[in-house]
């Protein structure tokens, strides 16, 4: 490891094409701001993607939470802050706090990581050094219980998309981002409509070019604000994520 720099951050200015149509940020752009952080994080403490190749290793994510506190508007900055917080069995443990250039709390989120052999694609514990940062980490942001999120059981809503280019990563799969994007394809306009409070995700396989996924949302115990997603890949069904949204009703005014 090259440095024990246990907290690092990251400031971003919300851009005009990283909106939705409220002019709020989208779920996407604030994940997009998680992942480059955690990447230039990781590779600050000697642990990148790029550094992982050469030994014939990788990161994948496995899972991650966010909950928003309020919506971030265009034309805000936003500090990203994150640090390693331990480990969970195969999983190695990073937590983020989001904050406005003033300091007032907008998110937080914790996610999981797993690192991957690329030729046995099976995964590696993570390794002793990130577990002894924990104790030198400001402790945990949101801590994730690791439940099984709940299936699709009745669809509401469904939409058929196809991998992209544009949607792959440097490991050559789609990107955990644009999983998250197909995710939010699956609802309805109305559902669009309201305020995301919450997401969490898990990534059960990879996706590649050309894989056709079908997007699947439903209901959670008849709460019409939490709902339930699925993205199955059609040449298998196979299920290559499961998601939860929580949601708040549109602020009036605003659209």
């Amino acid at each position: 490891m090259k440095s024990a720099l246990e907290l690092w951050s990251e400031t971003f200015a919300l851009r005009s094409y990283e909106v939705d149509r409220h002019g709020r940020a989208s779920l996407p752009t604030i994940c997009n701001w998680l992942q480059e952080t955690a990447g230039i994080h990781a590779e600050r403490l000697g642990w990148s993607v790029h550094e992982l190749g050469e030994r014939g290793l990788t990161w994948v994510l496995a899972r991650l939470r966010l909950r928003l506190d309020r919506p971030v508007a265009w034309g805000e900055t936003v500090r990203v802050e994150t640090w390693p917080a331990g480990a969970h069995r195969v999983f190695a443990l990073r937590d983020f706090r989001l904050t406005t250039g003033g300091g007032e709390r907008v998110g937080v989120a914790t996610t999981c990581w797993m690192l991957m052999n690329v030729a046995s694609r099976r995964p590696v514990r993570p390794p002793q050094e990130l577990e002894e940062l924990e104790a030198r980490s400001p402790g945990r942001a949101l801590v994730d219980d690791m439940a099984k999120l709940p299936e699709v059981v009745e669809p509401l809503s469904e939409r058929v998309l196809e991998v992209r280019h544009a949607d792959l990563d440097v490991n050559g799969h789609a990107n955990n981002v644009a999983v998250i994007g197909w995710a939010l394809e699956a609802l309805d306009a109305a559902a669009l409509e309201r305020v995301p409070a919450e997401l969490a995700v898990e990534f059960r396989a990879e996706a590649t070019r050309g894989d056709v996924i079908t997007c699947r949302a439903g209901g959670v115990a008849h709460d019409p604000m939490v709902l339930a997603h699925s993205l199955i890949r059609r040449s298998d069904a196979r299920e290559i994520a499961r998601a939860r949204t929580t949601w708040l009703p549109q602020v009036p005014g605003t659209a």
